[in-house]
């Protein structure tokens, strides 16, 4: 049986960021040039292909080369401990997924956590002897004002593979919202799906969409 979920929990001021950051970036203004993937290492412990990821749209203000690299590669260094601590990552068969969200903001930690099946791979790690990413992209998607990147939309594909007692091709597909503060930039909210890959590439699975500005 095929379980689908969908629950929209944001502050009316988080609800407005992603409004803003999402449709700015799909908008048609701004800077179309796609910037060749660049990968970045993860983790020894981490097995499968590297990250790719790429700037996609650039809406608002043009945004200088260099700036689209740092851009590209800050965020990148966010997400890939989230991907590796929460799905390829570490020694299997685990239960620990606590450092998973770092590069969250508070308030999407805590949903993150509340989320932990779709998150990460909390429903099976104890039953998994393996895992191997078999894809991993990132696709930025920037908002620039004056000249200086202010939100992130990263569409990311994630697919794997486990073997032991679960033994199947996973899919987490969406996207991760992102803005820079003091600390650097954070996720604070995210739309997703994840489930379980069929012969035929159909996902069985389930979706949540949370925001946050805490």
């Amino acid at each position: 049986m095929t379980t689908t979920r969908r629950w929209s929990r944001a502050s009316a001021a988080a609800a407005l960021v992603l409004a803003l950051v999402a449709s700015a970036c799909s908008g048609d203004d701004g800077d179309d040039d796609e910037e060749p993937g660049a990968p970045a290492s993860p983790p020894a412990a981490a097995a499968g292909v590297e990250t790719t990821a790429t700037i996609g749209r650039v809406s608002g203000s043009r945004l200088p080369g260099p700036r689209k690299k740092q851009v590209r590669d800050q965020v990148t260094k966010v997400l890939d401990p989230w991907i590796d601590a929460a799905y390829v990552g570490g020694t299997w068969p685990r239960s620990d997924f606590d450092d998973a969200f770092r590069g969250f903001t508070r308030g999407a930690r805590r949903d993150a956590r509340a989320d932990l099946d779709l998150m990460s791979n909390a429903d099976i790690g104890e039953r998994v002897d393996s895992v191997t990413a078999t894809r991993r992209r990132l696709r930025l998607d920037v908002l620039a004002v004056a000249g200086r990147a202010v939100g992130v939309t990263a569409r990311v594909h994630l697919a794997f593979r486990t073997t032991g007692e679960v033994e199947r091709r996973e899919s987490v597909r969406g996207r991760l919202f992102l803005t820079r503060g003091e600390d650097g930039w954070r996720v604070f909210g995210y739309d997703l799906s994840a489930g379980t890959v069929g012969p035929r590439g159909a996902t069985n699975g389930k979706n949540d969409t949370r925001g946050s500005t805490r």
